[in-house]
């Protein structure tokens, strides 16, 4: 979810053109995309997940999983194409570092300094788990272990530490498997994903905490995102065959959700995650290759969204918690006319503080970040087994 929109790089010469100092415009449909999926999520946590909210709009389950690929996609492509570079592993990191954890980190310790001045009956804040273990990215741990998602103002950040795990296995994992092999070895990650998922849901292996909230047993939704971005930056790749059926995929899928959540057992909670995976990853690719939806995702309104999508994401459920505490004394809820009216103005209070944070901690590290450039010297390339036989 905290893939950087400023990563969004593709090699299609239909869809991108060379800037002057040789780096590739990114795609703004996708910042759009991200845009649509933080309107998914905010909407759904403001207005459906809440006591007495709306049921028809708690669709913030498909930004998040759209937000897997989407990171899958993005910084799968960028290793990818960096891979050969001989300060890979130092610029990657840095910049990821500066376009991620600061802001992630204020955010935790405000909020419990919040914690300590606010009214337990409303500031939901139990069960507690310790700092470090947010400052760690260690919390889905704690989740497991109580079989809840802790105090809930933080409760999105198992997202953004299932996506830092995925940010230190996913670089090593990718430059140092040969390109061929990759198609295998992600096959191999999105069958582990549906098998634990099976194992948890179906067979009781675990508590289902263990299915929502671990790398491994959401591994498919990233693992498709970069068999996406293997596909953009594969020549070989029949794009005119392909490209009626990327748009007609996204609409099969969804009528596989439909039919997985009609069929009730687990079958949604085990096969769901990888039919968006394929929809989702089906509609980016239809995007990048310049489809006539991309005309939408490139409005203005959704960009705005994408591009401080990480810091509203952030903050917006500690400031609508705030509000209804502060002014009504209760947690959020929809359960009459003035909880209805605080809600209305925590939403525009959401967006605002996540600009401000955007504009004031996360573009100008960014931007710090990408000071680390590329090197133009390649790393030695591996001798092969045949090579090293001779």
């Amino acid at each position: 979810m905290a893939a950087s929109v400023q990563d969004q790089r593709v090699s299609v010469p239909d869809a991108t053109s060379a800037t002057s100092s040789g780096e590739v415009r990114r795609i703004v449909a996708l910042d759009g995309v991200r845009g649509l999926m933080t309107l998914f999520v905010v909407v759904s946590h403001l207005f459906a997940e809440v006591p007495g909210g709306v049921s028809a709009l708690m669709f913030g389950w498909i930004g998040v999983d759209m937000f897997f690929v989407l990171s899958g996609y993005l910084v799968g492509k960028l290793i990818l194409e960096k891979r050969s570079c001989e300060n890979f592993f130092s610029v990657f990191y840095a910049r990821r570092f500066l376009r991620t954890i600061p802001a992630y980190m204020i955010t935790v310790l405000v909020v419990f300094g919040l914690f300590r001045l606010c009214d337990p009956a409303w500031s939901e804040a139990e069960p507690l788990f310790p700092l470090w273990s947010y400052l760690t990215f260690s919390q889905p741990a704690f989740m497991i272990a109580t079989e809840t998602i802790g105090a809930h103002w933080l409760a999105p950040t198992w997202t953004l530490a299932m996506e830092e795990h995925f940010y230190l296995l996913a670089p090593a994992a990718i430059v140092f498997t040969p390109r061929r092999w990759l198609p295998a070895v992600l096959a191999c990650v999105v069958a582990l994903a549906v098998g634990l998922r099976l194992a948890v849901f179906e067979f009781g292996f675990a508590n289902h905490m263990v299915g929502l909230t671990l790398l491994p047993s959401r591994g498919d939704l990233l693992a498709v995102g970069i068999l996406g971005a293997l596909m953009a930056t594969s020549p070989r790749v029949p794009w005119k065959m392909l490209e009626p059926w990327l748009r007609w995929t996204p609409l099969a899928a969804l009528g596989g959700i439909l039919v997985l959540k009609r069929l009730g057992g687990s079958a949604f909670d085990v096969f769901g995650p990888l039919t968006m995976a394929i929809g989702c990853v089906s509609y980016l690719l239809a995007l990048v290759r310049g489809a006539p939806e991309a005309k939408t995702m490139e409005s203005r309104f959704l960009r705005f969204f994408g591009n401080n999508s990480y810091c509203i994401y952030l903050s917006h459920l500690p400031v609508l918690g705030l509000m209804h505490g502060l002014i009504l004394h209760a947690r959020p809820g929809l359960g009459s006319p003035a909880q209805w009216a605080v809600t209305l103005m925590a939403a525009p209070v959401c967006v605002l503080v996540g600009v401000g944070m955007t504009k004031l901690i996360e573009e100008p590290l960014t931007r710090w970040g990408r000071s680390w450039k590329w090197s133009e010297s390649r790393r030695a390339a591996r001798p092969s087994f045949a090579a090293s036989q001779a």
